[in-house]
């Protein structure tokens, strides 16, 4: 039998300055960035463990000390910093990072510019 397991830590609201112009990042405004991985391994899984598993707690404060840290002037870059903050220290054989920006400043409404980076090993 072959199973994979995955981790989920969406909805991650924080305040951020991205943006292209110089108002929208000295202004900042709220990016949610959701996380989705799967670990090589998780011992976690049948030992009920925390140490045997991925943090999400580590997760929460890794992506906010790039948003918050951090000035970008795009949501692409933004995301490949976070990529890179989490894929490094963790052993994933996936990693998807989507950051969006709710209302962003365009001609017409819309709800959301969203980005999405992925990585396999």
């Amino acid at each position: 039998m072959s199973s994979r397991l995955s981790i989920s830590v969406e909805g991650i609201e924080l305040r951020g300055r991205c943006g292209v112009t110089p108002e929208e990042r000295a202004v900042g405004q709220t990016l949610i960035v959701d996380v989705h991985f799967e670990p090589v391994a998780c011992p976690g899984a049948q030992s009920d463990d925390l140490s045997g598993t991925v943090d999400y707690g580590w997760v929460v404060d890794v992506v906010r000390g790039v948003v918050e840290g951090h000035e970008f002037k795009l949501l692409e870059h933004l995301a490949e910093v976070i990529a890179d903050a989490l894929w490094g220290p963790l052993d994933l054989a996936f990693l998807e990072v989507a950051v969006a920006k709710p209302a962003p400043p365009v001609a017409i409404p819309i709800a959301a510019a969203r980005v999405e980076v992925v990585r396999t090993a």
